[in-house]
């Protein structure tokens, strides 16, 4: 789940707190449900920490309290916390409210989530609270209590009268510069590295031996998690404007209904890339792919522009069928497209298909890799800047959930930003997608090294026979 607090409102409140300090997400109602014993088990003990409410009137407001909460059912001491809003109806309006009765700063008691003042100026919620269409209606309260000095302002317009959120979060504040050391090394976010990166995908060419002529990536996922996208914005980037190719969409069923190998045209060369990304079905909740269909694909059975028939599946008769498939027809390297948020979402079902997936792959000897997709929608820093990828623990945090969901390493989990409502070209977008289609190649070359040594060493046997 993604962190909401932007980086303009996180400056904010490093300012009035007054201090060096970063913040670290400790509870979120949307991930970890609403529920006081929760809010307890993962706030208490912590130290100092920001609340914030986000409610369905578009308006971000909380507490600071320097001190830990607790359950201990006592006023809790702090001259220091204050309460705040960020954001009014949408807009920016950032205003503190200073404490003016320390003594009654915040409330500890096991049964409330966060509670401050007497009275209580704000409690956010009491038991457990259930989501109902994506807003949680908190049964805490607002009173205009003598606990904050609201300069003029009441706590309903501090809260623009509602307790219906769309989500809660509590950090924890932690003093000190937030340490900005990659959790990956990656290249330079410069012009000079991304066309240094563009060359080497124009010059790329599949060993001779091989008779191949161009890799075959094959683009499987989740239906809107990017497949489509991915090769829209590949193109885009050797177009040199953004184009839409590929049908893409967010739909409950899958807008790719053909199998199709795309080729990349470099128009300044004005020459095709040695690769082809192959683009077929999205993964359904509600229908299982057929197995043997992905079979066929895998061994190259099928021919471009195939168009898929749930009645009729495709078989070793079907017109157009490749009888015999070599090496050049087969695909080189698998990349499962993950919707990074809604990596944490993903179903039993579908996570079955991909394992079963995988087992066929993997008897093949088949490299795959995941394109994490969507990152900037989990993390506010990178859809500010996507060259905080690397130093989002968020984007880190779906990484490894993405590791874990299809057994694959870390190191081949990539995290890339398709490009969706952009008009212009972003070097380090390109920058992400074009590493991304590297790293596919370097496998896909591994690949064929070994078919072509299994063959000559399957060569040698029958000749010992002979």
């Amino acid at each position: 789940m993604p962190e909401l607090l932007q980086k303009s409102y996180r400056d904010q409140l490093v300012t009035w707190i007054g201090k060096t300090c970063h913040f670290r997400l400790l509870y979120k109602i949307s991930r970890d449900g609403c529920s006081s014993q929760t809010f307890h088990q993962q706030c208490d003990d912590q130290g100092a920490t920001v609340t914030v409410f986000y409610n369905t009137n578009k308006t971000i407001y909380g507490g600071y309290l320097s001190q830990s909460w607790n359950s201990a059912g006592r006023y809790i001491n702090d001259s220091k916390a204050f309460l705040f809003r960020l954001q009014y109806n949408g807009s920016s309006n950032p205003l503190k409210f200073p404490v003016s009765n320390a003594s009654n700063a915040g409330y500890g008691n096991g049964g409330y989530g966060p509670t401050f003042g007497s009275g209580h100026d704000i409690q956010a919620f009491s038991g457990q609270i259930n989501c109902s269409g994506n807003v949680f209606s908190l049964n805490g309260g607002l009173s205009s209590g003598d606990s904050y000095n609201l300069n003029g302002q009441t706590v309903h317009t501090l809260a623009n009268n509602s307790l219906k959120v769309t989500d809660l979060e509590v950090y924890r504040v932690i003093e000190g510069q937030k340490q900005d050391s990659p959790w990956r090394e990656h290249l330079e976010w410069t012009n000079e590295t991304m066309q240094e990166l563009k060359e080497t995908l124009l010059d790329y060419k599949p060993m001779t031996e091989t008779n191949v002529s161009a890799a075959n990536i094959l683009l499987i996922g989740q239906t809107g998690a990017g497949k489509s996208s991915f090769f829209n914005s590949v193109n885009s980037i050797f177009r040199g404007k953004i184009i839409n190719r590929a049908v893409t969409g967010r739909s409950e069923h899958s807008v790719t209904t053909m199998y199709r190998q795309y080729e990349v045209k470099d128009y300044s060369r004005k020459q095709f890339l040695n690769l082809r990304l192959c683009d077929t079905c999205g993964f359904q909740e509600e229908s299982a792919l057929n197995t043997q269909e992905f079979v066929f694909i895998l061994s190259g059975h099928l021919p471009d522009c195939y168009q898929f028939n749930p009645m009729v599946p495709f078989a070793p008769d079907t017109l157009g069928c490749i009888k015999d498939p070599d090496l050049k027809d087969k695909i080189h390297c698998v990349a499962f497209v993950i919707d990074g948020s809604t990596v944490d979402d993903m179903s039993d079902k579908v996570r079955k298909q991909m394992k079963d997936l995988r087992v066929r792959m993997n008897h093949r000897g088949l490299p795959q890799v995941v394109l994490l997709t969507n990152i900037d929608k989990i993390c506010p820093d990178v859809d500010n800047d996507v060259t905080n990828t690397f130093i989002s623990i968020t984007v880190c945090d779906a990484v490894n959930k993405a590791a874990e969901i299809t057994g694959l390493p870390r190191d081949h989990v990539l995290p890339v930003k398709n490009y969706e409502c952009e008009r212009n070209l972003k070097t380090a977008i390109d920058i992400l997608l074009m590493d991304a289609l590297r790293q596919c190649l370097d496998l896909a070359d591994e690949y064929m090294d070994e078919q072509l040594y299994r063959g000559s060493t399957e060569k040698r046997k029958h000749l010992a026979k002979d």
